[in-house]
């Protein structure tokens, strides 16, 4: 099973309501992972993910960790609901690939 890091600036309140709206989301489209909510002070100490959805804007690979060959997803459309099913739609083909 693939792990999803889902990551904003300290991994509490925004990316625990977005971590609801992944997994439903994954759910309805019968799709499994290992959801880990991150804030990005923590990235560096942690083993690579398979994919890196963040909520904040600006995450470049190499900012907080080796992220070279992660796919990495602008999930901000998980706290608004805009263009969300185009985010899911990403990490489905990241899931999958």
């Amino acid at each position: 099973m693939k792990t999803i890091y889902l990551a904003c600036g300290s991994g509490v309140a925004s990316s625990g309501m977005a971590e609801h709206t992944l997994k439903k989301k994954l759910d309805e489209r019968k799709l499994q992972a290992n959801v880990v909510v991150v804030g990005f002070r923590d990235l560096a100490g942690r083993s690579k993910p398979d994919i890196m959805v963040s909520i904040a804007p600006g995450l470049e690979k190499g900012n907080y960790a080796k992220l070279d060959g992660v796919v990495v997803i602008q999930g901000v459309s998980l706290l608004t609901g805009i263009g969300i099913e185009k985010t899911i739609d990403e990490i489905e083909a990241a899931l999958k690939a």
